[in-house]
């Protein structure tokens, strides 16, 4: 059961990262494109899960953040600190109010809070949030 829960979260992550992959040069030229599309890595961070007020277990995010501008791009890479703080407050915030361990997390949810938490920090709204795992460990 463990490992088929396991390979389904693999398999899922896998296709997610393969759509969230830019386009190659060629896809970009008959587009009319022309500027480069990068995701900066936004670190791991965890939080804890709970269950009626205690501590039952964490969740793992992985994100990454792609913004097309490169003026942009630099300040985001610049403001990586302070965006990875904001994402941590506002996930341990969710994590005690909102999501519960036993529970299904909303991924939709953390999503759109974290682009307002984005938003925010750079000033602008042309940074995407690209949410790419989120495991729960229970304990």
């Amino acid at each position: 059961m463990k490992r088929r829960h396991f390979s389904i979260l693999m398999i899922t992550g896998f296709l997610t990262l393969m759509t969230a992959l830019p386009a190659t040069a060629e896809d970009k030229k008959d587009s009319g494109a022309l500027t480069e599309e990068i995701y900066l890595t936004i670190p791991p961070y965890a939080v804890t899960m709970y269950h009626k007020g205690r501590p039952k277990g964490s969740m793992t995010i992985r994100a990454s953040l792609r913004v097309v501008d490169n003026k942009k791009r630099a300040q985001a890479q610049k403001y990586m600190p302070r965006l990875s703080n904001a994402y941590l407050i506002e996930t341990n915030r969710l994590s005690h109010d909102y999501f519960d361990v036993n529970r299904p997390v909303s991924v939709a949810a953390l999503g759109d809070t974290l682009q307002i938490a984005t938003n925010r920090v750079l000033g602008h709204e042309d940074a995407k949030l690209l949410i790419s795992d989120v495991s729960i460990n229970k304990r």
